[in-house]
């Protein structure tokens, strides 16, 4: 993949991150940039995997549990999953959770603070995009 794609990808999880730490939600916007980027050089069978798959438990947890994930977390995994592909959308995914729940117990511990309120996975989901794109990729 080019310089390019991968830059633009990274400033628009970027940008997604710091959205949704100001506001608790993704504009529709940056998953539909990250999708049209996804589309220059893509694996069409692994994108269009990765788009229906990765964000799959996503949206099965918002179906079981009210206000649990966000609809722009969905979406936004769903574009990184056509972006990267399956197994790397996969990998990003469990990356991005696993960080979310490191920070927020480290931040609970330390912190001596209970998380009481829901956290914006933006940051942590874009940062596992990041990483497993570096690492895999």
């Amino acid at each position: 993949m080019g310089v390019f794609q991968m830059l633009t990808f990274i400033m628009l999880l970027t940008y997604a991150s710091m959205i949704d730490l100001r506001t608790r939600t993704i504009p529709d916007h940056i998953p539909m940039l990250i999708i049209l980027i996804g589309l220059i050089d893509m694996e069409p069978v692994s994108a269009v995997l990765g788009l229906i798959l990765v964000p799959l438990p996503y949206f099965i947890m918002a179906l079981l549990k009210e206000n649990s994930i966000g609809g722009g977390d969905i979406k936004l995994m769903g574009a990184c999953g056509f972006y990267l592909g399956l197994q790397v959308g996969y990998v990003a995914s469990v990356l991005g959770l696993m960080l979310a729940l490191i920070i927020h117990f480290a931040y609970s511990v330390i912190g001596n603070k209970k998380v009481t309120k829901n956290i914006p996975l933006g940051p942590h989901l874009g940062a596992g995009c990041i990483i497993a794109y570096f690492v895999i990729k």
